[in-house]
């Protein structure tokens, strides 16, 4: 009950403050202004939408095309073989900074 009444209170004042805001933006005619600043704006987030939507299309064709030329099973047996080598330092667990970890 009194959390009911807390949430009341704390939605008619956040009313007030909306109503206080829209009277002084009324006042010094920032309606105007935020309607032209929202309108630019939301053009270019159009712009960025579709430019992105291009991009993103474009990186899926090339990774369509790249998975046509690469063999994921040769890739993964790559990589193991390349964890697994002998040169590679290992530089986790031993409590002591080996020559060429990062510390």
């Amino acid at each position: 009950m009194v959390t009911d009444q807390k949430h009341s209170s704390d939605i008619s004042s956040e009313q007030e403050v909306i109503r206080h805001t829209k009277k002084l933006a009324q006042t010094f005619g920032l309606n105007e202004q935020n309607a032209e600043i929202y309108s630019a704006l939301s053009g270019e987030n159009r712009a960025l939408k579709k430019q992105l939507e291009r991009n993103v299309g474009s990186l899926k064709i090339e990774l369509e095309d790249l998975d046509e030329c690469v063999d994921r099973e040769t890739v993964v047996e790559l990589i193991h073989e390349i964890a697994l080598s002998p040169n590679i330092k290992k530089c986790k667990g031993s409590g002591k900074r080996k020559k060429g970890c990062p510390s």
